[in-house]
């Protein structure tokens, strides 16, 4: 019988890779959710956390219709537009708005283990770490025991987190190395990170 819970896995999806769409059908499996959800930010959060410059930052546009090839090859997985329609520019927010959507589901966070050393800076972390289980995905080859002994915040917290290992092939995956790609047209390259769907929509919108 499928679980109670639902899978969140936010970001910038600029582009999707192959560790995004992996690991949200990963985990909807690991766990046996009820779906997984993707929640992409909004266009603004490019600039104000990222601070990208505007060529590195593809159109909201083609985030999301990259996004909708992946659901519709991908049972069980949904887009929310909360973020990216403004109505919300907070994970705190996003978070509670799913919470109030699904009232009778469990609503786990997930994010890669490369975003630890920025959580404190996060809005109202605190309230999101009580109230919301939160999958840290090992990424970079990161050492858990490492990052927990080393962050007292993290170590308070601690009941608060699910450990998950990725799979070792996508520990560096990276938009950041797709758009390096990209810019530099690695065709090559930019179908070991991403799918080839991905690259025929980036060919047809002109960035490749």
């Amino acid at each position: 019988m499928t679980s109670n819970k639902i899978v969140v896995l936010g970001g910038t999806f600029n582009p999707l890779s192959k560790a995004h769409g992996e690991l949200i059908n990963y985990l909807v499996n690991y766990f046996d959710a009820f779906k997984g959800i993707l929640l992409p930010t909004n266009i603004t959060f490019f600039h104000s956390w990222k601070h990208f410059n505007d060529k590195s930052i593809l159109p909201t546009s083609l985030r999301l219709e990259i996004l909708e090839e992946f659901v519709k090859r991908n049972k069980n997985i949904e887009i929310d537009l909360i973020e990216v329609e403004g109505k919300s520019l907070k994970t705190y927010t996003s978070l509670m708005y799913l919470k109030e959507k699904y009232k009778d589901k469990e609503i786990l966070f997930a994010f890669g283990s490369e975003k630890v050393d920025e959580l404190e800076r996060w809005y109202r972390i605190e309230d999101i770490l009580s109230n919301f289980k939160i999958i840290l995905l090992r990424r970079n080859h990161d050492n858990f025991n490492d990052l927990f002994n080393s962050n007292i915040f993290l170590k308070k917290y601690r009941s608060s987190f699910i450990l998950v290992n990725s799979s070792e092939d996508l520990q560096d995956v990276s938009s950041t190395k797709i758009r390096e790609y990209l810019k530099n047209k690695n065709e090559e390259g930019l179908r070991k990170l991403t799918y080839n769907y991905v690259i025929d929509i980036l060919k047809k919108e002109g960035y490749l």
